[in-house]
């Protein structure tokens, strides 16, 4: 058994069939998915990941918001007793620390003879520090890796067209994720020379 799937198991086996329905356990599976993944990207890329590592990351954080919200307004009548929703504000940002905190509340999510609910408010504490990395990041990584030279008007809408018809082909199936990732890759080379 995997540990996503032995954390889902152990949050699911204590909630006396509150996660019974397909769509609250989907909303906790890919919650938990996307804990597992932002702690792999803390272990691998430690206190300095690049800008594509981040943006990778950011993608993968915004692609499971619906799944959040929905999995926290769900859960948000659970009697949770001595055990609490709040977490502290990050009101300075330092990443190491969010990065220290994430990696210890994850593995804390894994530990044996942890209740469903903590299990759940712990879910939550790491749902809250991937949206403050989300936060941070937001716009900067779209902008860091770019030439220092500002672009005019004109080129930045002859880009964005260029995009929306990839998007466009995308969607209609004339071009796959990966052929999408070379264009944009060649249209990031292109702005840094």
């Amino acid at each position: 058994m995997n540990q996503v799937e032995h954390i889902e198991d152990a949050i699911v086996d204590g909630s006396e069939g509150f996660f019974d329905h397909v769509e609250i356990r989907s909303d906790l599976h890919t919650t938990i998915c996307i804990a597992r993944d932002f702690y792999d990207f803390l272990v691998k890329f430690g206190d300095t990941p690049n800008a594509d590592d981040v943006d990778y990351m950011m993608g993968t954080i915004r692609s499971g918001m619906d799944e959040f919200f929905s999995l926290a307004y769900i859960c948000r009548c659970i009697d949770t007793g001595s055990v609490t929703w709040s977490f502290a504000p990050h009101a300075h940002w330092d990443f190491s620390v969010l990065r220290e905190s994430f990696m210890r509340v994850f593995e804390h999510l894994d530990s044996p003879n942890v209740s469903a609910v903590d299990r759940l408010a712990s879910l939550f504490v790491l749902t809250h520090l991937e949206l403050v990395f989300l936060a941070h990041h937001f716009p900067s990584v779209f902008f860091e890796e770019m030439a220092n030279e500002p672009r005019s008007i004109a080129e930045a809408r002859s880009d964005l067209s260029e995009l929306l018809t990839d998007i466009s082909e995308l969607r209609a199936g004339r071009l796959s994720s990966e052929d999408l990732r070379v264009r944009v890759q060649a249209r990031k080379s292109k702005w840094k020379s």
